[in-house]
């Protein structure tokens, strides 16, 4: 027999969970291999699920072992889709994997989502 009291918890959630809650998500695919160069310009980056009332978004590169290659703060395009060589990095010399981070901020600088994506270098 299920008790009332052990379905409290479960509709809790149902019931606060806003319907904008899905998981924030990033996607990008590097292009054709580039000359090692200090500054790298990205590739194309897509956003989905994006929460409401997002202002701005944080964009940083790194690579493997959490070795940061630097990031910006930018409006948020209101396409989901950050336009390639519109950000500056520290450019993959080395192979490996790669990772974007994305970070979505309110209007008063709040972070609202947060979501990643790696993919290889050279592609």
């Amino acid at each position: 027999m299920i008790r009332f009291s052990s379905l409290l918890p479960i509709s809790f959630l149902i019931i606060c969970t806003p319907p904008w809650a899905d998981e924030m998500k990033i996607q990008f695919t590097f292009g054709p291999p580039r000359p090692c160069t200090t500054v790298f310009p990205n590739p194309e980056i897509k956003m989905k699920s994006v929460p409401p009332g997002t202002r701005t978004i944080v964009v940083k590169f790194r690579r493997e072992k959490n070795y940061e290659m630097g990031g910006q703060e930018i409006p948020f395009p209101s396409d989901n889709i950050v336009k390639p060589e519109s950000l500056r990095t520290w450019g993959p010399c080395n192979s490996g994997l790669y990772t974007y981070e994305v970070i979505a901020k309110s209007s008063t600088g709040a972070a609202l989502a947060k979501a990643e994506w790696s993919e290889p270098y050279p592609p």
